[in-house]
Parts: structure tokens; C-alpha cells; sequence
């Protein structure tokens, strides 16, 4: 995703001298009754004099979205229009054309950044926190108090009624995550290019051709490469692996925790790559499980512009319902859901629920609500549930603790990644805090590609073994990029508190599948440019292979005991020997990176931090605040 910074010096940071009405002290801006020509003529002028100014960073980025404010609300097809005019004369980027609005064959995230700017108050916390995720922190994150949800339900029970383990009787289901299928994969290319996206038609690396390379620095390969997105071969060959197993397993269902579009920069997303990427990957999941349930949940990517979807109550949720109705017309035609969940779907932004043969309930959430990069989680940010999602989470939750029924959440984006915003993600928390361990038995996620979990605890920042009540499974991509083998799992879920048993995880190493040997090279230099000449291989087909099961990788000394579920208590104690013990650290990472050939060696003290604040807390802020600490609290 483009930096706002680089599109909005002009006009998120560049506005505060456009006319005001009455007096000075108003946050009116007087906009002309123009053409639309002559009105983008004004705004450009008006965007251009702020950089005489001496008004500090954040001030300016918050006149800017009041100025993009008045001037969509005048005529809202100039301020798109005026996003791509700044970044052609300031050159921000290569193709500028991808902030217009009026086109659906590109990215367009100018339109919704100019219909949010109609609904924020620039100058509270809507635009402070604004300019401070995607203005490059022109201003400082401004703290949202969290929300008081008391009134979204009755007291916890403080005896709930114990559900009994079915000791050790089990059945299995399939996780997958992240595909982030690349339609526009091309072997041949170049897989080490200086920018997203890699091993497309028009990846380069500008280094070595500037030096004079007239080749490849790393050829992209028929199956896969360790910096692209996955090429229809992967995602079809992993398809046939879990299917296979599925069959052998007796798996009953499945779960997807989202991502099936490429990493594409905006220039090349199109509303129909992302359509054709949605039908692609649901198409195979139908094609090799047959007649087990898969249960979707849309990723970031999972959306038309990249991350975008806003609420019923922005008065532009129309502008995404086609995902909602295309996916869940998808899903009851294979036979996932009925025409009840599939009209529920429609008209919960994607999110449904459904009770399994056993009587687990499934809940299917959409975390764009929660994601960053989604502008419309940027007005009205101290309201708790703009889109009313959480209040219908808490609905399905509370009717489960009604009847003594599990739950199991699924969800894109884990509640304390980075990348989420912290207002949300608190809700979040909370939700989960509540209903957690009586009703909720596991949540999962996906999204960063890497093989992790999270703790959640009764207390913000107490992370104790006491205090621990949830876990987040957060499952492998299938997607290589980032340095990663393909990878993928499955539980075994106990039968009557469908609480997760173990999980057995599986992966394919791609560098077998290479034309090239990439640990086995010498250094040439040309010019200024130094690459690696690789020794060339044999390739091999793509195999899958067994990697490890949860329990006895996280449980050494096999202290745990046989017929206890992998739940809270047993993360915070998976966690702690990771912190503690290197051996522990070491197999962690060599799972996080499913033994790819970049496969991180060693955890000094910055990384033991990050990675100790990872296994922590529920919410993006309780991990920013790990994050703050001099001292980690043992755990």
C-alpha cells in the first residue's frame, strides 16, 4: 500500500490557507461555486501555498483533510481528481492514475479516502490519528479511552456449567490461510526486483540494469519463489495435498482465514482481478474437498480497493456489497452454508455464523473493521462499533452461553497485530475477555504468514498463567512471499468441548522445486552491483511433508498432560520457554519459517522483545505498550 504521505503532502498536509468563512476561528471552508475543472485548479492552488507556511506538520495535515473534506462535499468527484494532480506535479509515484475515482480497472482508494474525510472531524481525534497512520506520523497517535461495553451484556457467570472432555475422542479440521493468488505469475521473471510486485511482467531489478545486467538476478520458477505471491500451480498443488489428507483424515470441516488476492500494487488491482482471484481460490477449495464445509472469513486483500470496506452507518457500504453477495452466493452453492446464512452474510458485511453436526458454533468475522489500512476506521473512532459487527459478535455469543453451546472466532488479522488499529481492537479484547474460557473454545487468524499464536488474558497487561483465558491459533500461508515455505494444518478438536487437542502442520519446501541451487552460489560483481550466481539443480515435483505437532514440540518434557486441551494455560507456558530457552526459540522460528532456506538463526534481545510481545495480550495497544517496556515482566 502506497504511504498517504507520498499523495497527501499536498492536501492531508498542505491546505490550511484555503478561505474561511465568518472568522478565523471556524473550521468552515468557504468552497467557490465552480466547474469541476476550474474547482481541482482551485484546490491545487490552495494545496500548493502550504509549503510557504510555518504551520507545524500535524496542523497542516489536518487543514488538508478539512480542506479534502469541504471539497468533496462540494463536488465529490474533484477531490480524487486532485490526489492524482498533486502526485503527477510533486511525483510522488510512478503511476498516479490509481488515486482517481471514477475508473474500477485500478485501485482507487481516492474516492474512499475523500468519503471519509466527509465524515471526520479533522481536528479531534479522527484526523489527528489519521495523520498520524498515513501521514507518516505527522502528528502523534492520539489516545481513544476504552469504551465502557458493560451494557452489551449481563455480569459474567462466575460458575458457568463445565463442559466435560470427551477424553481424547476427537475429529479433525483444516485450517488454510493467505493464498494470495497472482493471477499475473510468470515464470522467467524476475523474482528479486527492487518493488512489489515480483515475478510479474513487469518486475525489474533497476540495479542490475543500470549496471549493464542483461539477465535475471533470480528467475521465477514454475511452482513458487521464496518473494512473490503464489502462481496457480502452488495454490492448486496445496489444494490437492489438503485434499488428499482431508479424505485420509476424515476431516469434517474446514476454516479459511482469508486472503486469496496477490499483493499487487494499486497499479495493477482491478475490480476483476479480484473478482476472477475470489472465484479461483473457492472454486479449488470446492474442487478437492468435495463435500466437507469450508467456512471463509475475507482478508485485507479480500476487498475492491485493496483493505477498504465501510460501514452501514457511512452511508457507502454499497460501494462493497458485491463481495458480500458474490462470496456468499458462492458459499451455499457449494454447500458451506444455507440460504438462512446466506442471506445473513449479505447483510453482515461477509460475516455469519453457522452450528456444525456436533453444535459447535462458528463465527465468521470480517477484520477490515479492525485493519489499518482501511480508511473508513478513521471517523467517529471513540463510537465502539460503528458497523455494528461486534454488537451481532456479542448476540451470537451470548445466545451460545444461553444454551451452553462453544464457539469457535474466525478472523483475518489477529486482534494485536501492529498493523490494527487500537480503538477496535480494545472492543475486541473485551468481547473476548468476556466470553472466554465458558464460551469461546479457540479463535483463529492468519494473515502474517507466519506460523504464531497469541494469549489472551483477564487483565490488560497482566500476562500471567493464571490470567490467561483464550488462545489465537494463528495459521501458515500458503503464499511464499516473505521468505517462507508453503504451509498448512490441521486440529484435532475434542468432541465435546471442541477445545484443540493438537495440531499437525505440514509444508512444502520450494527450493527443491527450484531450476537453481539458492544455497549454493558465488558472488559476481558488475559495476557497482554485486548478485549471486546460483548452481543449477534438478528440480523436483512438490512434495508435502510432515513438520511438527504442537504438543510435542511446545511440550518438551512432556509435562502436560495427555488428555489436557492445547488452551491458554499451555501457550503462556509454550511461550515462556520460547522467551526462556533457546533451543525452544530456535524451533519456534524454524517453524515460523516452516525450515525455508532464510530461515531466521539466533533471537538477540530486540527480537527476544518483539517476539515476547507477540505471544501477548489481545489488542494492538496492549502489544504496543509490551512493546514500550524497558523490562519484560517474566511470564
Amino acid at each position: 500500500m502506497v504511504n498517504l504521505l507520498e499523495i497527501s503532502t499536498g492536501l492531508l498536509a498542505a491546505a490550511g490557507l484555503a478561505k474561511r468563512a465568518d472568522n478565523s476561528s471556524s473550521h468552515h471552508i468557504e468552497v467557490p461555486n465552480l466547474g469541476n475543472d476550474a474547482l481541482l485548479e482551485w484546490g491545487f492552488t490552495e494545496a500548493q501555498k502550504i509549503f510557504n507556511t510555518s504551520a507545524s506538520n500535524c496542523t497542516k495535515c489536518q487543514q488538508g483533510i478539512n480542506l479534502g473534506k469541504y471539497i468533496t462535499l462540494k463536488a465529490p468527484t474533484v477531490t480524487p481528481n486532485l490526489l492524482v494532480k498533486l502526485c503527477n506535479f510533486y511525483k510522488w509515484q510512478d503511476d498516479c492514475d490509481t488515486w482517481q475515482g471514477t475508473d474500477i480497472t485500478k485501485g482507487n482508494p481516492g474516492k474512499h479516502l475523500s468519503q471519509v474525510f466527509t465524515l471526520m472531524d479533522a481536528f479531534g481525534l479522527d484526523g489527528q490519528n489519521l495523520c498520524y497512520w498515513h501521514a507518516d506520523n505527522t502528528c502523534d497517535a492520539a489516545p481513544v479511552p476504552a469504551p465502557d461495553l458493560s451494557s452489551w451484556w449481563p455480569e459474567k457467570p462466575t460458575n458457568p456449567p463445565k463442559i466435560e472432555s470427551s477424553y481424547n475422542e476427537t475429529f479433525n479440521v483444516v485450517h488454510l490461510s493467505d493464498f494470495h493468488l497472482d493471477l499475473r505469475y510468470l515464470p522467467g521473471q524476475e523474482a528479486w526486483c527492487d518493488a512489489y510486485m515480483c515475478c510479474t511482467v513487469e518486475s525489474k531489478n533497476k540495479k542490475a540494469i543500470r549496471a549493464g545486467l542483461n539477465h535475471t538476478v533470480q528467475p521465477a520458477q514454475k511452482l513458487g519463489s521464496y518473494h512473490c505471491d503464489a502462481p496457480d500451480t502452488l495454490v492448486e498443488d496445496s489444494m490437492k495435498s489438503v485434499g488428499a489428507l482431508a479424505h485420509a483424515r476424515d476431516f469434517e470441516f474446514g476454516i479459511f482465514t482469508g486472503d486469496m488476492v496477490s499483493h499487487d500494487l494499486q497499479d495493477w488491482l482491478s475490480f476483476a482481478h479480484t473478482y476472477q482471484s475470489e472465484e479461483e481460490v473457492y472454486y479449488l477449495m470446492k474442487k478437492y474437498l468435495g463435500d466437507i464445509p469450508m467456512y471463509p472469513t475475507f482478508g485485507n486483500h479480500d476487498s475492491y480497493p485493496y483493505s477498504q470496506l465501510a460501514q452501514n452507518s457511512s452511508g457507502f457500504a454499497g460501494d462493497f456489497s458485491w463481495n458480500a453477495e458474490l462470496s456468499a452466493k458462492l458459499w451455499k452453492d457449494f454447500g458451506w452454508i444455507n440460504e438462512t446464512t446466506e442471506a445473513q452474510a449479505e447483510h453482515t458485511y461477509g460475516s455469519f455464523a453457522v452450528t456444525t453436526k456436533r453444535g459447535l458454533r462458528v463465527i465468521s468475522i470480517d477484520s477490515n473493521f479492525w485493519y489499518g489500512d482501511n480508511y473508513y476506521n478513521f471517523w467517529n473512532i471513540s463510537q465502539p462499533d460503528l458497523s455494528g459487527t461486534f454488537k451481532w459478535l456479542v448476540g451470537e455469543l451470548l445466545q451460545c452461553e444461553r444454551q451452553g453451546q462453544k464457539a469457535w472466532i474466525m478472523a483475518h488479522v489477529p486482534s494485536q497485530e501492529m498493523a490494527a488499529v487500537p480503538w477496535t481492537t480494545e472492543v475486541f479484547r473485551q468481547v473476548i475477555r468476556r466470553f472466554s474460557p465458558h464460551v469461546i473454545a479457540a479463535n483463529f487468524f492468519g494473515h502474517t504468514h507466519a506460523d504464531q499464536f497469541n494469549v489472551f488474558y483477564e487483565e490488560n497487561n497482566k500476562w500471567t498463567e493464571d490470567s490467561a483465558i483464550s488462545v489465537g491459533w494463528i495459521t501458515q500461508s500458503v503464499t511464499p512471499i516473505d521468505t517462507y515455505n508453503p504451509a498448512w494444518r490441521y486440529y484435532e478438536v475434542d468432541t465435546k468441548t471442541f477445545e484443540i487437542m493438537n495440531s499437525k502442520n505440514y509444508y512444502s519446501p520450494l527450493n527443491e522445486t527450484y531450476e537453481y541451487n539458492i544455497n549454493k552460489y558465488k558472488n559476481e560483481t558488475l559495476g557497482n552491483f554485486t548478485y549471486k550466481v546460483y548452481e543449477p539443480q534438478t528440480p523436483k515435483q512438490m512434495t508435502w511433508i510432515w513438520e511438527y505437532s504442537a504438543r510435542d514440540a511446545y511440550d518438551p518434557n512432556n509435562t502436560w498432560p495427555d488428555n489436557a486441551p492445547l488452551n491458554a494455560t499451555f501457550w503462556h507456558r509454550a511461550a515462556k520457554g520460547i522467551i526462556e530457552n533457546p533451543a525452544q526459540n530456535q524451533l519456534y522460528y524454524d517453524h515460523y519459517y516452516r525450515k525455508s532456506p532464510y530461515t531466521q538463526k539466533g533471537c538477540g534481545k530486540q527480537c527476544l522483545q518483539e517476539t515476547y510481545c507477540s505471544f501477548v495480550g489481545g489488542s494492538q495497544g496492549e502489544r504496543s505498550d509490551c512493546l514500550k517496556l524497558e523490562t519484560l515482566p517474566t511470564l
